[in-house]
């Protein structure tokens, strides 16, 4: 379930793609047609797992740079902003289909198509 998340498939089939681009989904799965959204505001619980993710590999990043001396704290700061701006948009799609795969175990569902 959670492998076919990290792939961006359908978590109910697998097989159909949730972007159509990389920041655009699919409202429906291609294959099955199980609706991606289940209730309005679904995907807010992503925002969680990409702050989350973001925060703990910056904050990992950064200490071991600090006391590695691999560069002076003004250079780690400014590189740590430029980390928290771009890695949410880069994993972005994995938190949403993070999310329904995770929704998918916890609160499974047939077909809704």
């Amino acid at each position: 379930m959670l492998i076919q998340s990290l792939r961006l498939k359908c978590c109910l089939c697998g097989q159909g793609k949730m972007f159509r681009k990389w920041l655009i989904m699919n409202e429906d799965c291609p294959q099955c047609g199980c609706h991606f959204e289940r209730e309005e505001g679904f995907f807010l619980g992503s925002i969680y797992v990409n702050y989350t993710f973001t925060a703990l590999t910056m904050t990992i990043l950064y200490v071991l740079a600090y006391f590695l001396k691999w560069a002076d704290n003004n250079t780690l700061l400014v590189l740590a902003l430029i980390y928290v701006i771009i890695v949410p948009a880069i994993i972005h799609p994995f938190a949403r289909s993070l999310w329904a795969g995770f929704d998918q175990i916890w609160d499974p569902r047939e077909n809704e198509s």
